[in-house]
């Protein structure tokens, strides 16, 4: 009996898991698939990269293997954004494959042809994977049912329970049976989400792992002072100096990501962008180029700090700070994944060292101070770097009185 095995699972599964090279569970499997497996609503928080997925896929393929789905799937997976739903589709018939089980899996994606999705249920498949408001839209049009659902699984559940998805969100959770086993997923579930779910869950077991070190261990954390306008030309001279195997940008808007996306393919890097709004096949082509390395860097918006699992990002790079400050941990861990060491650099003003600087004690990790001199990444003194912070705040506001005479 291997580790895997010990937790409950049934033996092909325990194989699977070998044949996939993975001897031992991670923290957040260990915790979660007992569980799991018991069948216990859930919390699950524990930070990206640790294997939260295998660690709610595993017991839903053992619980439901021996069963039909009738009528309707037994286990409906919901993840904010088609490229993340595609991942775990594949994370799936990856483990499916592994353990020898002939588990029937479907996915759900916004603007495909809704006829073509009703023929494809009607092949009855036991897991259904999806975004909220397509899946929200069959449930009400009586194409997807929900009657015999083993699971719901809202992965990426603080995205979730955003604005522009809790309506849906909250429709699944209460359309799911009683029997259903509820399970939220993400490296962050703040209190708010957890309160919005309180009336769905039957004494939910918190499993709470986001001290798990991923931050601190496997990725550093550096900062640099620039100004917001000099931050483009900032990526070409750090472009010189580290020349990474595969960054991942972060902007704050679309209209941002394709100006920034612009302006570094006009300096000759080698780069593409993916926004929510670009037509499906364009971002799924511009994740294969860069998750084969015909690219180097790829910029996004917080779309790509959801879960995306792409192999080897050595560094990720946020142009401009997140909107919420725990946007930074989403990001932060698209790199440093399965064991693998990661660089996370953020450039910040004055105001968002302070932002930082908080963030770091929350999550018990360091941000190490830098600067560019020479086409050379150096660590300057607390003093030496406080000091250059100074002096750009009082050119930044001087430039701002200059722009102001002339307006």
């Amino acid at each position: 009996m291997n580790e895997f095995s010990a937790l409950g699972l049934g033996d092909n599964l325990g194989l699977a898991f070998a044949n996939l090279n993975l001897s031992k569970p991670t923290a957040v499997q260990a915790s979660a698939i007992p569980e799991l497996l018991k069948r216990r609503d859930c919390f699950i928080q524990s930070e990206t990269g640790t294997g939260k997925t295998f660690a709610y896929l595993a017991p839903i393929l053992d619980s439901i293997k021996d069963k039909s789905a009738a009528e309707g799937p037994l286990a409906l997976i919901i993840l904010p954004t088609q490229e993340l739903a595609v991942q775990i589709e594949k994370n799936a018939r990856l483990l499916i494959e592994a353990a020898g089980m002939d588990v029937p899996v479907f996915t759900l994606l916004g603007g495909s042809p809704i006829s073509r999705q009703e023929t494809a249920l009607k092949r009855k498949p036991k897991i259904v994977i999806g975004t909220p408001g397509r899946s929200a839209d069959l449930v009400r049009l009586r194409i997807l049912h929900t009657r015999n659902l083993e699971f719901l699984v809202l992965d990426e559940a603080d995205r979730l329970f955003a604005r522009e998805f809790e309506e849906s969100t909250l429709s699944l959770l209460e359309l799911a049976p009683d029997k259903a086993t509820r399970v939220l997923v993400s490296a962050t579930i703040p209190e708010k989400v957890r309160l919005a779910a309180a009336d769905y869950l039957r004494n939910p077991e918190s499993i709470d792992l986001a001290q798990e070190e991923v931050l601190s261990g496997n990725i550093e954390h550096w900062v640099f002072y620039v100004e917001s306008r000099k931050r483009i030309d900032f990526v070409r001279k750090l472009d010189v100096a580290l020349h990474p195997d595969k960054c991942l940008v972060f902007a704050s808007s679309g209209e941002r990501v394709q100006h920034v996306a612009d302006r570094l393919h006009s300096l000759g890097i080698k780069v593409d962008s993916i926004v929510s709004r670009q037509e499906k096949e364009h971002r799924r082509v511009a994740l294969e180029r860069f998750a084969q390395g015909e690219i180097r860097y790829l910029v996004t918006t917080d779309l790509g700090a959801r879960g995306l699992d792409i192999p080897d990002i050595s560094h990720v790079l946020s142009l401009d700070f997140p909107e919420e400050r725990t946007g930074y941990i989403h990001r932060a861990g698209r790199t440093g994944r399965a064991g693998h060491k990661g660089v996370s650099i953020v450039l910040a003003d004055a105001w968002e060292l302070k932002q930082l600087s908080r963030i770091a004690v929350d999550r018990h990790f360091v941000f190490r101070t830098k600067m560019l001199s020479g086409g050379q990444v150096f660590e300057p003194s607390v003093e030496d770097f406080f000091a250059e912070v100074e002096r750009g705040e009082m050119e930044k506001q001087a430039y701002r009185r200059k722009k102001q005479s002339h307006s």
